[in-house]
């Protein structure tokens, strides 16, 4: 998702759940068929993963139920698969996942199958964001975009619908964990599996050392443990170009992380984040935030991460040079980073 900021550089990120460490428990079910035209490629294979966090579920097995839900809900693996020549959204060069999400309805009334399922799809161990993409048989998100119809999918009394989600990822990405936050509108659940074609790559949490809450001032790339309920590190500022007047195209990445080690109730008001960026020793404010990539509403699974991108401009001359960067929340908190950007 993309968000666009025209005030001055004090930005706000409003990634409300994002920066919230925890999610909801609760949850529901759905294995799907494979499609023909959309078919596992023969060099597709699966990893072995590692053990998921305590409330995580494997994609491949049924989400918990409850009475008062009104859906069982059984997922597939995932799978890689061959895209067609009618895809859209897949990335040039990116590889073609599918998972099937299979609905039942418990209740004795008809019901509209839920179109808005995953608020989330972030792979790897900076939790970037995964491109969603529809084919022939890849049912877009939200599900309804493939009907050209208004009308909702609606399901009889104990019967089923089964959706084939489509997610694309760079092909550096094989061996990597694809994480999903799947919402019902009851609960919040949070899904993965290991992208085929690598062996699973090692869990995050091992390469991650917040440094000491001595240090005031923080480099580039430092881990910090704020509140301890949420970890942010900010990347080194990379320069993309120059726009049309003159000024130096950046991008700088956030990533958050949420050290739990299990599935928990939300337990803290969630948070809005302000980024500040200033050049050269006297700290002059540099102009406006433009943008952030790769923000999405959810929230963040135990022992994962999130990685925001924030666009902003420098002037020319100061690059190369000194930048600082505030990143600020609503309940006060500060934490300053500071290094120096080249060409």
């Amino acid at each position: 998702m993309l968000l666009r900021q025209h005030a001055a550089a004090a930005a706000v990120l409003a990634a409300t759940a994002l920066l919230t460490g925890c999610g909801h428990s609760g949850g529901t079910v759905g294995s799907g068929q494979p499609s023909r035209t959309a078919r596992p490629s023969a060099s597709a294979h699966h990893a072995q993963a590692d053990a998921l966090p305590t409330g995580m579920i494997r994609l491949g097995e049924k989400l918990p139920h409850t009475d008062n839900e009104t859906w069982a809900v059984a997922t597939s693996p995932l799978k890689t698969v061959r895209a067609t020549t009618k895809a859209k959204g897949l990335p040039s060069g990116w590889i073609a996942l599918a998972t099937a999400f299979t609905f039942t309805n418990t209740t004795d009334q008809i019901q509209q199958v839920p179109t808005d399922l995953i608020q989330a799809a972030r792979y790897g161990p900076d939790g970037r964001s995964a491109a969603t993409y529809t084919d022939t048989g890849i049912d877009g998100l939200p599900l309804d975009t493939l009907t050209n119809s208004p009308d909702p999918i609606r399901v009889p009394p104990g019967g089923t619908y089964t959706a084939r989600l489509g997610f694309a990822v760079p092909e550096a990405a094989k061996g990597q964990p694809l994480t999903l936050t799947y919402t019902n509108g009851q609960s919040t659940r949070y899904l993965e599996d290991t992208i085929p074609g690598a062996t699973a790559a090692p869990p995050v949490a091992s390469a991650i050392h917040p440094v000491s809450a001595d240090k005031k001032m923080l480099a580039f790339g430092d881990w910090h443990a704020g509140n301890e309920t949420t970890y942010l590190r900010v990347s080194a500022v990379k320069v993309t170009g120059t726009d049309a007047s003159g000024q130096r195209a950046c991008e700088v990445d956030l990533t958050f992380f949420n050290p739990e080690e299990e599935v928990s109730p939300l337990s803290q008001t969630p948070l809005e984040a302000s980024v500040h960026v200033y050049y050269g020793k006297s700290l002059t404010e540099a102009d406006t935030v433009k943008e952030y990539t790769g923000l999405s509403g959810a929230f963040i699974a135990p022992q994962r991460t999130a990685t925001v991108t924030a666009h902003f401009t420098l002037p020319a001359k100061v690059v190369p040079g000194p930048v600082t960067i505030e990143i600020g929340n609503s309940d006060g908190l500060r934490v300053t980073y500071t290094g120096n950007v080249g060409n």
